[in-house]
């Protein structure tokens, strides 16, 4: 019943807005400590027997694996991240953005190429922010729907594909960088992980602003100076 849900609300957009396709758009690893950010695009060409898409945050890791291996079938899709480092320039939301951008950069020659440069391209990004990349784009035309990857299937299947792409990434990452369990944890905050950060400081993939707020105010963090610390304690 929940995927004739999203398949429906889908269509309705559609009509109401005039679009031949969809590409859906979100983003998995916002909240992590390190690793990328990376997003997700999806166009659905076969909304048949689509019963595995679904958000992202209500399958298990297993589900999602598998749901990734059938949606070559039914959709096209991309993904593209923005490392750690882009994350400490630009912000999480800025990294965020770039990480979309790229995705459907790539997502929109896939469609161009299977429907052609005259279908009615529609975007809707899962969440509450615009993207500035899209507000002077011509070619499409986009909305920013809260919840968006619970109510429509191109961007549960694009929440599908960031997830498991960036989770693959971490656990490989986890295999060259050991002692943080990235490959568990895919870069979040759990208790190994803060401690392993306070006993060895951050590795060159950690998101160093989200690590400085995470970690307590009042500890020496691992990759301060000892100087930078008794500035801090003195202010």
């Amino acid at each position: 019943m929940r995927h004739e849900a999203l398949a429906l609300f889908e269509q309705g957009i559609k009509e109401r807005y005039g679009f031949d396709i969809i590409i859906g758009v979100d983003e998995a690893g916002r909240g992590s400590l390190a690793g990328p950010v990376t997003a997700g695009a999806c166009a659905i060409t076969d909304p048949r027997d689509t019963a595995f898409i679904n958000d992202s945050k209500l399958l298990s890791p297993r589900q999602r694996q598998q749901a990734l291996a059938s949606l070559p079938v039914h959709a096209v899709f991309t993904t593209a991240s923005a490392s750690a480092a882009e994350v400490d320039e630009l912000g999480i939301v800025g990294a965020t953005f770039r990480a979309m951008e790229r995705a459907l950069e790539l997502e929109m020659s896939c469609v161009y190429a299977r429907w052609g440069s005259d279908v009615r391209v529609g975007v809707v990004v899962d969440g509450s922010l615009f993207p500035p990349f899209l507000a002077g784009n011509n070619t499409v035309t986009a909305l920013a729907i809260v919840d968006a990857d619970a109510c429509l299937l191109s961007v549960a299947g694009a929440s599908i594909a960031a997830k498991v792409v960036r989770d693959g990434f971490m656990r490989e990452l986890g295999r060259r960088i050991r002692g943080y369990g990235f490959e568990t944890n895919a870069g979040y905050g759990t208790h190994r992980h803060i401690e392993a950060l306070r006993m060895k400081g951050p590795s060159p993939e950690h998101r160093r602003t989200f690590v400085v707020k995470e970690l307590s105010q009042e500890e020496v963090l691992p990759f301060e100076t000892k100087r930078q610390s008794d500035s801090r304690k003195r202010r």
